[in-house]
């Protein structure tokens, strides 16, 4: 089963899209890209409150 996850479901202004096979998967790519492209630190990143966002806006197909 993929699961997604949209940056405009937590409301940022972003077309990217990622998938992944896993949960680990999933975040590893959501990690990536929220680094290199919103510049999120890995502290913001551990922030239990944006995790709890993020998974919540995760679907899976």
């Amino acid at each position: 089963m993929v699961q997604k996850f949209a940056c405009r479901d937590v409301g940022i202004d972003c077309d990217y899209i990622a998938s992944g096979e896993t949960e680990e998967e999933l975040m590893a790519n959501i990690g990536k890209h929220a680094k290199e492209v919103h510049s999120y630190t890995d502290e913001q990143l551990k922030d239990p409150e944006l995790m709890e966002k993020v998974k919540a806006a995760i679907k899976k197909e």
